[in-house]
């Protein structure tokens, strides 16, 4: 009897630990599961604010431990908030960043994302947009945009314009030509809605001159310290048209005013601009994109192989300033893109284009969408750079000079000075070279 009380207790001294360590490995992923985890999203685009909410309690309402907290800042005040959430050790789990300069800023504390799922399907040319200088991938692209002339098809229409027939830069004079003499009766203030307030569209405008020349790597363009040139001719060309025939005084033309006035009411017949404005016409008038939109390229080769550009101007990343966060935050990513459910919220009422492969375009609910998907995922599609231009150059360099160019305050000839070395100066210094 001893010797079995004996056996007995030593049977316990063995298991008790294995009995212990089973318990504790059992509790652990539901102590895992009960802990109440909150990442912060932080959102440069103000615009789909309320989509980006919506999309969060959907994924909430899956993952009840889990808590999203949006932070949205933007309107060119976007970059200073983020900084300062970083300066005050605030650092967001998911953070939207405008261009490599961008993700330059806060590549050490970025992840690599080259294994998430987000990713295995993006556009390939799109890739380098989210690459940090040593091609490291850290971003991935938020949609598809296209950059061009945004045209009201009820204008063109009515002045007797087909705008498909328009293949060359000279085709594109004659009709602006023959709408403005057609002005009065039309009801047209100009031709052109050109928002010159606005110092981003400009710079918009300008990668039409300049992104051919990198041919969709957007890390060399970020690494390139000179302002390229080579279409300057036909850049001088538009602003001496745009200057003639758009919205006078054309310094005092903002932003909203010229998509939400002159635009959506008929009083110009385009305006520089991409897709972007989808939303806020639709929120206008129901529909009224796939009744009245359409966009046309800027005609720069004149080889009948212009196309609109074709980019995203903003991409995804996730930090590790909080390692407990990077799984939730990856798969808050990875949901967004593969879901059905938050892609259909994505396409039809954020109205993005996505920026992956193979995507079936009759998701899309509108033409101009579609167009800009077979555009952006043909052979010859270019990428615009101009989010790969140095931290400031938009709002204190090119911006400023095209509007004192525009109303006469500087030449042609200061204006490629001035751009020229500062352009070379802000990429010396924010290099560190």
């Amino acid at each position: 009897m001893r010797k079995l009380k004996r056996l007995l207790v030593l049977l316990l001294v063995i298991v008790t630990p294995f009995l212990l360590a089973a318990c504790k490995s059992a509790k652990s992923p539901s102590s895992q599961t009960d802990k109440k985890v909150t990442i912060n999203f932080f959102n440069q685009k103000p615009e789909i604010t309320s989509q980006y909410q919506k999309l969060i309690k959907m994924y909430q309402k899956k993952h009840p431990n889990v808590s999203i907290q949006l932070t949205t800042s933007g309107q060119g005040g976007g970059a200073a908030a983020l900084q300062s959430k970083f300066s005050s050790g605030e650092a967001p789990d998911i953070i939207m960043l405008g261009g490599l300069p961008e993700i330059d800023r806060y590549k050490d504390h970025l992840l690599t994302l080259k294994d998430m799922s987000a990713v295995k399907n993006t556009l390939p040319r799109l890739i380098s947009g989210g690459m940090t200088e040593k091609h490291r991938l850290v971003g991935v692209p938020v949609d598809l945009e296209a950059y061009g002339w945004v045209i009201n098809k009820e204008v063109f229409k009515k002045a007797g314009v087909d705008p498909d027939s328009i293949e060359n830069y000279a085709e594109f004079v004659a009709a602006v030509k023959k709408i403005d003499a057609q002005k009065d009766k039309l009801g047209l203030q100009g031709v052109f809605g050109f928002n010159g307030a606005d110092t981003n569209s400009i710079t918009s405008m300008s990668a039409q001159f300049t992104s051919d020349y990198y041919q969709n790597d957007q890390v060399k363009a970020f690494d390139s310290k000179k302002f390229p040139w080579k279409k300057e001719q036909r850049m001088k060309e538009y602003l001496h048209l745009v200057k003639r025939y758009s919205v006078k005084p054309i310094l005092s033309v903002k932003y909203d005013e010229s998509i939400q006035d002159l635009f959506y009411n008929g009083e110009v017949a385009m305006i520089p601009q991409g897709n972007w404005v989808i939303p806020t016409l639709d929120g206008l008038q129901d529909n009224w994109t796939q009744d009245k939109m359409g966009m046309l390229p800027y005609f720069v080769k004149d080889d009948g192989t212009d196309e609109l550009l074709t980019g995203s101007s903003w991409y995804l990343g996730v930090t590790n300033d909080h390692p407990s966060h990077q799984k939730i935050a990856k798969d808050f990513i990875n949901w967004m893109y593969s879901s059905k459910e938050a892609q259909d919220v994505i396409i039809n009422e954020m109205r993005f284009v996505p920026a992956t492969k193979d995507f079936n375009t009759d998701r899309l609910p509108d033409d101009v969408s579609k167009e800009i998907y077979q555009v952006g995922t043909s052979k010859n599609a270019i990428t615009p750079v101009h989010k790969q231009y140095p931290n400031g150059f938009a709002n204190e360099v090119i911006g400023p000079m095209v509007q004192r160019y525009l109303v006469g305050k500087t030449s042609w000839d200061n204006l490629k000075k001035v751009v020229s070395n500062q352009y070379k100066q802000l990429k010396e210094v924010q290099s560190g070279q």
